[in-house]
């Protein structure tokens, strides 16, 4: 279990540099946006990449999925060359089709969206980004199956950064605008296609799995219901701010939002690009309820840590990007509260592993319609009250309440052992670090950084008088620190941590 658990760590990083890399290219683009875009232009944007996630989903119809949980159904090269054929070949044909069919109504779409219909050419680029986007998301779900997490991150990169060079020449050079934006997404799109086209080729068996095709869609529907209901969810607390509140209150939760989400686009999605292929690769393991449950363990440990450090220091970061205009600086205070959510998301995220693993995803969908419903009732109490503070604790509190349901449905229809006690005991003393750093956040500057820093450190030593670590992890953790201290082990050392060394090499080390 060690390799796989290290060979998921070292995935996570490879990803997490693709996605940091994606990430940063797009901050270099917001001032091109700003300074050739009118507001009204911009908000534009804002509304199509929004129906474009929308579309993405349709198009895909969420097969993606099917491809992680059917893929190790069999370990067979052929099975698995012909699923992979049968859902890329229905994504394009859907697609196609779909594409098709808004094309016939692109006037009354522009309308729909614009209240104009003289937006018909950002109507057809829509709809072919929305195309290409969802056909590469199923080559990318077999290069995440496959563990080719380099390749993967390459072509992130790749197309981020031809997007990044072609957006700058229509809009500089041509003069043009959203029409620019989008016609460098659809040649990023059409290079990872390209590119890709080989290794597609050679992951293919030409044999339509018709047999299974009702079951992929059975499992891949409620999936796609539940996506676009969270889809709608995650942007209800800003929406809801809008029309309860002001926009003043808009900007300062935005920002606290933004700071908060590093943890989800650079940490969560990381790891969970990593870590999903192998739960399902592991689902006929015989030790696979244990992994389950050690990643849980291991995952909330490792994700706190980020919590708190963002937390922590988050007041410093806002004042730092916003120096001149002392009215964003109050965003640091909803960081905390929005972090703690993202770190209910993702144990949202993991214990829905039983409820994939059977394939009741119908399960999920009610739960996430549900929870939709609580945060918009929520939101429409504590709004008027507290503010910005009650969008951000209606959805720390509805992310609760879907960890409490999807567990206990979870856990019912397939049970693992996750160490709850240790979780809990995690998130206890998260909150009460959170509550010494509010108390220690007016002190003189480099006073509270330090003190910051020696808190952030004693996390891991703080939980080692509760019982939190085992023993075999307090000796993993010795091995590996007396092997580290001389310097002549320190190559074998990265070639360990690299997954180049098999364990088996050393016989006499403990295993898990």
């Amino acid at each position: 279990m060690i390799n796989t658990l290290r060979n998921t760590l070292k995935n996570s990083i490879i990803y997490s540099l693709g996605t940091f890399s994606s990430k940063l290219i797009g901050v270099f683009l917001i001032p091109l946006y700003v300074s050739s875009l009118t507001v009204s232009e911009y908000g534009m944007l804002g509304i199509l990449d929004i129906t474009a996630q929308l579309l993405i989903a349709l198009f895909g119809l969420s097969l993606f999925q099917s491809l992680f949980r059917w893929y190790w159904e069999k370990k067979d090269p052929v099975y698995q060359k012909s699923l992979f054929f049968t859902i890329i070949a229905s994504v394009t044909l859907f697609s196609f089709a779909f594409g098709l069919v808004l094309l016939l109504a692109q006037k009354e779409l522009s309308i729909l969206i614009f209240n104009s219909g003289s937006h018909i050419l950002l109507i057809r680029l829509l709809i072919a980004v929305s195309i290409l986007e969802a056909i590469n998301i199923v080559t990318l779900t077999l290069l995440r199956i496959q563990e080719k997490s380099l390749f993967y991150s390459l072509l992130s990169v790749g197309k981020f950064s031809f997007q990044l060079i072609f957006t700058i020449y229509f809009i500089v050079s041509k003069g043009m605008k959203i029409e620019g934006i989008y016609y460098a997404q659809i040649i990023g799109d059409v290079i990872v296609l390209l590119v890709s086209f080989k290794y597609i080729i050679k992951n293919i068996h030409i044999h339509f799995l018709g047999n299974i095709t009702g079951k992929l869609l059975k499992y891949s529907i409620p999936l796609l219901f539940s996506s676009i209901v969270y889809l709608i969810y995650t942007v209800t607390d800003r929406y809801m701010l809008r029309f309860i509140a002001d926009y003043k209150m808009v900007g300062i939760y935005t920002l606290g939002f933004k700071i908060a989400n590093v943890l989800k686009v650079i940490v969560v999605n990381s790891v969970n690009l990593a870590l999903y292929p192998i739960i399902f690769k592991m689902i006929h393991d015989k030790n696979n309820k244990r992994f389950y449950s050690k990643v849980m363990t291991y995952y909330s440990f490792g994700l706190m840590l980020f919590v708190l450090a963002i937390s922590f220091f988050s007041k410093e970061i806002i004042i730092l990007f916003s120096f001149s205009n002392k009215n964003y600086w109050a965003a640091y205070t909803v960081v905390p509260i929005i972090s703690f959510s993202i770190f209910f998301g993702m144990l949202r995220d993991m214990s829905m592993t039983g409820l994939n693993i059977i394939k009741k995803t119908y399960i999920v969908s009610i739960i996430t319609f549900f929870v939709t419903f609580v945060n918009i009732s929520l939101d429409y109490v504590l709004i008027p009250r507290i503010g910005y503070f009650g969008a951000a604790l209606s959805t720390l509190i509805s992310q609760i309440i879907s960890v409490y349901f999807i567990l206990r449905y979870s856990q019912k229809y397939y049970y693992i052992p996750f160490e709850f006690k240790k979780i809990m005991l995690i998130i206890s003393l998260g909150i009460v670090f959170i509550l010494i750093y509010l108390s220690i956040n007016s002190l003189n500057i480099y006073l509270r950084i330090i003190l910051k820093i020696m808190l952030l450190v004693s996390f891991p030593f703080v939980l080692y008088p509760f019982h939190f670590y085992e023993e075999v992890e307090l000796e993993r953790l010795r091995q590996i620190y007396d092997s580290w201290k001389n310097p002549s082990n320190w190559r074998n050392n990265i070639k360990r941590i690299s997954g180049k060394d098999s364990e088996a090499t050393n016989p006499g080390q403990v295993q898990s």
